[in-house]
């Protein structure tokens, strides 16, 4: 049995999480550890569970590529590890858990980005049975499907022993306020935590740019002002999910 240790009190394992595909989990997992890595200088390893895509890391090889082909080299040391690993059975599994263990060694925080589904055979119910993930962060829309599928999962995961916490995405603002406020205080009634920090349908924040760069969704840098000023919300979110280790 594999044995997980803490070497530092402020060490945080935090995965942005959804059960049904669409709703900006990965672009979420690679804001926050941008945003840590970058902004507040903490040291972050991610691992990318979401294979065979492995969207994460596609970003950031491509970002790695575009620099290259211009001449621009990153140190390694600028660079949080993005680490790849296989799903499949119980073996891929093993060495998920391995790996999660070898990139908490040297950091502040572990980044965990998983494949779209919730079942047996996946790392993240894995991770979840194993108490070694501190905070799951759900992304829910005023989508009939969506929003009840992420009060379903979030349900499940408390049931497990696993903090969670909900969040209103792709709020287009043609919406009343009024309306998300219902909801929100129906997902609470449930005993289920929801972040007051609605984040704005940016479409910057989903597409990337043609010529091989990125506009807003980076690997290797974190643009602070231009995410102030079209989804300052997406600062507040992370601020709060990484309070939850204070």
């Amino acid at each position: 049995m594999l044995t997980i240790f803490r070497h530092r009190p402020m060490l945080m394992t935090l995965s942005f999480f959804s059960a049904k595909g669409g709703t900006g989990k990965t672009t979420f997992n690679l804001l926050l550890a941008s945003w840590l890595q970058y902004v507040r200088k903490k040291r972050v390893s991610v691992l990318d569970l979401d294979g065979p895509e492995y969207n994460l890391s596609y970003t950031r090889k491509r970002e790695e590529k575009y620099l290259q082909e211009r001449g621009i080299h990153l140190p390694d040391s600028w660079l949080y590890p993005i680490v790849e690993l296989p799903s499949g059975g119980r073996m891929e599994r093993e060495f998920a858990l391995k790996q999660f263990a070898v990139g908490r060694l040297d950091s502040d925080y572990q980044i965990l980005d998983f494949g779209g589904s919730f079942g047996p055979e996946d790392h993240v119910l894995e991770f979840v049975e194993r108490k070694l993930i501190d905070l799951i962060v759900i992304p829910v829309e005023l989508d009939g499907m969506i929003l009840s599928s992420g009060k379903s999962l979030a349900t499940v995961l408390e049931q497990l022993g696993q903090r969670t916490l909900l969040f209103f995405n792709k709020v287009h603002g043609r919406e009343k306020p009024e309306m998300y406020a219902e909801l929100e205080a129906w997902l609470a009634e449930s005993g289920l935590k929801v972040s007051p920090n609605r984040i704005k349908n940016t479409v910057k924040l989903r597409r990337d740019a043609d010529n091989g760069s990125n506009f807003l969704r980076s690997t290797v840098g974190f643009p602070e002002k231009e995410i102030r000023e079209v989804n300052p919300a997406l600062i507040r979110l992370f601020e709060e999910v990484t309070s939850y280790g204070a």
